[in-house]
């Protein structure tokens, strides 16, 4: 042990052989030994007035046989006399002295051990007892430690910190056999000893040198009940205040040098809320590795912080003096490793988790439960896991995914974020070798096997090489299904509804073999009527019409609807028209959630149309096309929108995703043809199958989380937690910003129109404003998309700010994307969606100027605007809306 500086307190004329005996082994290389000498005056004539130096001769010969029994015992001895047993005197002499341990040896007066454990009290002193023989000159070994409690187990760590070495075996004795905790507090507090953890019920065999204890005992005055010294440790920390709220920790992944912690109270309603922004240390090897300060419960640690286990506490919650005695849960660190991992939902049912355990779960894999709803502690899922024998190591979800808050992602979601874990993992170089989930649809995976508990044993995991790469576009981009990168197309991209409505009528009324239109939802007015009447002509001059529609948007066939629109053009000759998914009966939430949200047309196999468009009015009207009136309804002024002219090998790609629908609506399958190059742009399809994948949301992260300089986002719906939380990162990392959005509901002059359910648009504006809200809080360029007086409206209608129904996002003037998927909790998870991902810089640059112009004419969001500020802090709440009423 390391004791350096020792107070042996005795009386003159007493035995201190086992004392010194007792120093030389725990304090074998101290500097100063202070002996101070309780003087009996019932043995010695002594009175408080005498002075060293008028001593009788029986007192001078005690002091100088002390002297001689105590030399050696440290490279210097002092001795002092002592008439009486003042703590207060003992206490300025140990402070002054610096003591850091306090020996006393036979049975103790009650008045010296009443000194003891108050000198200990005051000063934060370890004392030494012992009434048995001397032990000789061996080296303290073996010992023994009661660590029954919070503080006393720190009590216990700090010791074997400071006094243990690898040739100290230590016996830890605790109240309960959670093994696994305790022995990663051993890695944390940077404890060398060799530490064995027993119960009460399994006692250590055996003799020791020396027995710890993290209080005084009581009975020290019965000498003969100890088995060996005592060593009894500083009084700890104060007790946390009772009403403190207890925390909640996962274990930490390194995924490429970061590791994020999600921390949360323990306990609540529901969802366990994260802790408050604050100060948060993390310790390894006994001492504050890194100091973080947490936002909305995530802290992400510094690049490659060593250590393999960290406790964790809030600063600043108490006086505590020494960080191990702070700590308030411990946590793994969790590294790629050579053998195949097995990554599952924390919360598979008891029998699931009991394959797990058993024979066929037990293979030469590694298993990983992974939380992903924030409804349940740590501390629980683990004694679940213990129960059923399993590994206790416990990941959380938002934390490998860097999802924030993501207060909006249902639970039905939940196989699919799993998916995307061990895809994100794996690209940190962890051999994910398989998923367990237990949700009703497999998700798609890449590289590993996605499989519920009972098909593990039939299911022997097919490892895929794997390598950490670091985070490119490309890399991100190439973990989603089938979107490859394909040379020598030939795109435009538009953001005029009239071009876009030329575009469609010019290439239906120009094909020659095929027709294939998907839409989510159609109407039959002024855009609807002539398409519709194109559709006719070309199938009855023989060209093969198939047309598929969302049987619920598209009012056909749900609820016993029926589309006018729809209904003509599945009579016209040569016209084959299917509806995906009819819901009929009393519908789940899957049936009204999860749809067919694609846009797109495929003429003749060699020209694609994608976008964001449905088939009505305010899709395809220009804004310089219609006459505007304060009494017009919102449904007739025009939306911002936009899509994709693409030409080239990406549009039988394009074919491919129009082909899924139709089979999967009960259309017989057709051939595709591909196409040769007819142009320079690069290009990506990716097509996203609602509750399967999440490869949508995964392209529009890929790009915010891979840009250098800026991002345009053009989107009006309300933003999926995780992609606001994405562009609050990028912001932080000196990203430029900037969102272009609307009104759900469109105003003129800062009046609402009217019309059917204008009330609540109103209301759905106020969350995807809520939503760019801390976007422009943060930095980010906000912009409510806004249209001057045109010619045929009435004159003083004001600025109309409409609703901004495009999917666009730009990054670095060198990539963009389009397409059908909003940014939203729906487009991210629940709807089936198609993107073009166009990787040219002079369509893309093209592009950002489109938007440079539309954002010149709009209005911009001032943060510091105390009006704005205060409507921010009114709507703030709807962060909390459920993501399952997303609109």
């Amino acid at each position: 042990m390391r004791y350096r500086r020792v107070l042996l307190l005795t009386e003159l004329g007493g035995d201190t052989g086992v004392a010194v005996a007792m120093i030389r082994q725990a304090a074998p290389a101290a500097e100063l030994l202070l002996v101070v000498a309780h003087v009996p005056e019932r043995r010695f004539a002594w009175s408080s007035g005498d002075s060293l130096g008028g001593l009788n001769e029986a007192v001078t010969a005690s002091l100088d046989a002390l002297r001689g029994s105590t030399a050696g015992a440290a490279r210097r001895v002092e001795v002092t006399l002592a008439p009486d047993l003042d703590v207060g005197a003992l206490s300025e002499i140990a402070a002054a002295s610096e003591i850091d341990l306090a020996v006393a040896a036979g049975p103790l007066p009650l008045r010296v051990m009443a000194a003891l454990a108050e000198l200990r009290k005051r000063r934060s002193l370890a004392v030494l007892w012992s009434a048995q023989a001397p032990l000789g000159d061996r080296p303290i070994r073996d010992i023994a430690c009661v660590a029954v409690g919070s503080r006393a187990r720190a009590a216990v760590a700090a010791f074997l910190r400071d006094h243990g070495d690898r040739s100290l075996h230590a016996t830890v004795v605790l109240l309960d056999s959670q093994v696994r905790e305790r022995g990663a507090a051993l890695g944390i507090a940077g404890i060398e000893a060799r530490v064995d953890l027993v119960t009460p019920a399994a006692p250590r065999k055996g003799s020791i040198d020396l027995l710890v204890l993290p209080r005084f005992p009581a009975v020290l005055l019965d000498a003969h009940s100890w088995p060996a010294p005592i060593l009894i440790l500083p009084p700890g920390d104060p007790v946390a205040p009772l009403l403190r709220r207890a925390i909640d920790v996962a274990d930490l992944v390194d995924v490429g040098g970061v590791m994020r912690a999600s921390i949360r109270y323990a306990g609540g309603l529901g969802r366990f809320d994260p802790i408050p922004d604050q100060q948060v240390a993390f310790v390894s090897a006994g001492r504050i590795a890194a100091v973080i300060t947490t936002s909305n419960g995530m802290a992400e640690l510094p690049v490659r912080l060593a250590g393999e286990s960290f406790g964790v506490f809030r600063v600043g919650q108490g006086p505590a003096s020494d960080p191990v005695s702070a700590i308030e849960q411990a946590v793994t660190v969790i590294r790629p490793g050579s053998r195949p991992l097995l990554l599952f939902d924390s919360e598979l049912p008891d029998r699931d988790l009991a394959l797990l355990a058993g024979p066929g779960g037990q293979g030469p894999h590694e298993l990983l439960a992974v939380r992903l709803r924030p409804t349940r502690n740590c501390s629980s899922i683990r004694a679940r896991l213990r129960a059923a024998g399993l590994s206790t190591r416990v990941v959380d979800a938002s934390a490998v995914l860097d999802e924030g808050a993501a207060l909006d992602v249902p639970e039905a979601v939940n196989p699919v974020r799993l998916a995307r874990v061990g895809t994100r993992m794996r690209a940190a170089g962890f051999p994910v070798g398989a998923i367990v989930h237990c949700g009703p649809h497999t998700p798609c995976t890449i590289g590993f096997a996605a499989l519920r508990a009972d098909e593990i044993a039939a299911a022997p995991l097919q490892l895929d090489a794997v390598a950490p790469h670091p985070p490119s576009l490309a890399s991100r981009l190439e973990a989603v299904d089938g979107a490859a990168l394909l040379q020598g197309n030939r795109i435009e991209i538009e953001m005029d509804n009239a071009k876009a409505r030329r575009w469609l009528l010019e290439a239906i009324a120009a094909s020659r073999q095929r027709v294939h239109l998907q839409l989510y939802m159609a109407l039959d007015d002024d855009v609807g009527g002539p398409v519709e009447a194109a559709l006719a002509e070309a199938g009855a001059r023989g060209v093969a019409v198939r047309v598929v529609v969302d049987s619920l948007h598209g009012l056909e066939g749900s609820f016993g609807t029926h589309n006018p629109l729809f209904e003509r053009l599945a009579a016209r000759p040569g016209v084959e028209l299917l509806v995906s998914r009819p819901v009929v009966g009393m519908p789940s939430l899957e049936d009204v959630k999860q749809r067919d949200h694609r846009k797109l047309a495929v003429i003749d196999g060699a020209l694609g149309l994608l976008g964001g468009r449905n088939l009505s009015h305010e899709y395809y009207a220009g804004f310089e096309e219609v006459k505007l009136t304060p009494d017009s309804t919102w449904r007739h002024v025009p939306w911002l929108d936009a899509g994709a002219r693409v030409e080239g090998p990406a549009v039988a790609a394009l074919e491919r995703s129009f082909l899924d629908a139709w089979t999967v609506a009960g259309g017989s399958p057709f051939e595709i043809v591909e196409q040769p190059a007819a142009g320079s742009a690069a290009a990506r399809v990716v097509v996203h199958h609602g509750l399967r994948d999440a490869y949508s949301l995964e392209a529009y992260l890929a790009l915010i989380e891979t840009a250098a300089s800026h991002v345009y986002v053009v989107n009006g719906f309300p933003l999926i937690l995780e992609i606001q939380h994405a562009l609050l990162r990028a912001i932080e990392r000196g990203i430029r910003v900037r969102t272009l959005f609307g009104n759900l509901t469109p105003t003129h002059d800062g009046k609402p129109f009217g019309g059917p359910w204008s009330t609540a648009r109103i209301a759905a504006t106020e969350m995807v404003h809520s939503r760019m809200d801390a976007v422009v809080a943060a930095g980010g360029e906000g912009y409510r998309f806004a249209v001057r007086e045109q010619p045929g409206w009435t004159a003083g209608i004001g600025v109309v700010h409409p609703h901004v129904h495009a999917k666009v996002m730009s990054v670095d003037g060198r990539v963009c994307s389009v397409g059908s998927a909003n940014l939203d909790i729906t487009a991210g998870y629940w709807e089936h969606e198609l993107m073009l991902i166009v990787e040219d810089e002079s369509i893309t640059r093209a592009l950002e100027t489109r938007i440079d112009q539309l954002i010149a004419g709009s209005q911009p969001v001032d943060r510091n605007d105390p009006t704005w500020q205060l409507t921010a802090r009114r709507r703030e709440w709807l962060r909390y809306w459920p993501g399952v009423l997303s609109v």
